[in-house]
């Protein structure tokens, strides 16, 4: 019944639908970009029939799985500053990443989170069930490219998130995550140690998703005596969050440059600007001051 929902919302037959599902895995042009801390991300970017049925579900579908309040990202009115919010009266921070996060989400995955919470698919048939596993997994396994990739980590991961906010809980820590990063705080000194070793023991024991694993190179502790960063906002000593010295320096190089940049590079410097002066309305008084009020204008507002 959700798919001939679907083809009638998008004026299509079913069997256009099931073919397009049939073919999903190989309907992806694959290219990689730069990661941040070196080597390459892979990318994967559905055809344009593709996402539109991942659309469909993204839109109609989807919202009306359960998310853990724990997970911030890929929400709706939820940023990073209100990730950041929740640890900045805290001393300690600990923050810990799961490798290849994406693609070890898999089939099997998806399939136990259908038959475990069966009666929000009560309206499913099993022909439903196969081609939306077939539309929004590609080789089995969520991907970086499709759209319906980031919602369905937060829906698949609401048992995880439950069993890390009640390991938290006991000792009094505060718990987010953020996609694949997950952070703990607490002002209690000797307390993060021991959450990390068993939230380790949490991750090696899911069922749901049953492969995640830590990224140990990435586990990370901090406290006020150094900087403390939670997606990319920096803790500052007065418990209070900012944007940081690394992201301004990166706005007024964009500024400087921006004779430079393509329209799309322009679009993302009105994003970065807009954000960053929603943290420090002062911010922008000193662009003013720096390079004009026509120059960040324009940068603001890119034709």
């Amino acid at each position: 019944m959700i798919t001939e929902r679907m083809a009638a919302d998008l004026g299509v037959k079913t069997s256009f639908i099931n073919s397009v599902a049939r073919g999903a895995s190989y309907a992806y042009k694959t290219y990689t970009i730069p990661k941040r801390g070196g080597g390459d991300r892979v990318i994967e970017h559905p055809s344009k029939q593709l996402k539109a049925l991942q659309r469909w579900y993204l839109e109609y579908v989807l919202p009306g799985f359960p998310v853990h309040r724990a997970a911030m990202a890929y929400r709706k009115k939820t940023s990073i500053f209100d990730n950041a919010s929740i640890h900045t009266a805290s001393k300690y921070l600990l923050r810990m990443d799961f490798q290849n996060f994406f693609p070890s989400i898999v089939e099997s995955d998806l399939k136990a989170y259908i038959q475990a919470r069966a009666t929000l698919f009560e309206a499913w048939t099993p022909f439903d069930i196969e081609v939306f596993c077939m539309i929004v997994l590609r080789r089995s396994h969520l991907t970086i490219g499709a759209p319906t990739s980031p919602a369905l980590s937060n829906i698949l991961c609401f048992d995880m998130d439950s069993q890390m906010s009640d390991v938290c809980a006991k000792h009094a820590v505060n718990y987010t995550r953020y996609a694949d990063d997950l952070f703990f705080s607490t002002s209690q000194p000797n307390v993060l140690k021991t959450v990390q070793a068993e939230v380790g023991g949490v991750v090696s024991g899911l069922t749901l998703p049953a492969h995640l694993q830590v990224n140990p190179d990435k586990t990370r502790h901090a406290s006020k005596r150094r900087a403390r960063r939670v997606t990319g906002i920096v803790l500052g000593s007065d418990s209070k969050p900012y944007i940081g010295r690394r992201l301004k320096r990166k706005i007024r190089s964009l500024i400087f440059n921006m004779d430079l940049l393509n329209a799309k590079a322009r679009a993302r410097l009105a994003g970065l600007l807009a954000y960053a002066v929603g943290f420090d309305a002062a911010f922008m008084n000193s662009l003013i001051m720096k390079y004009g009020h026509a120059k960040v204008r324009k940068a603001q507002f890119p034709s």
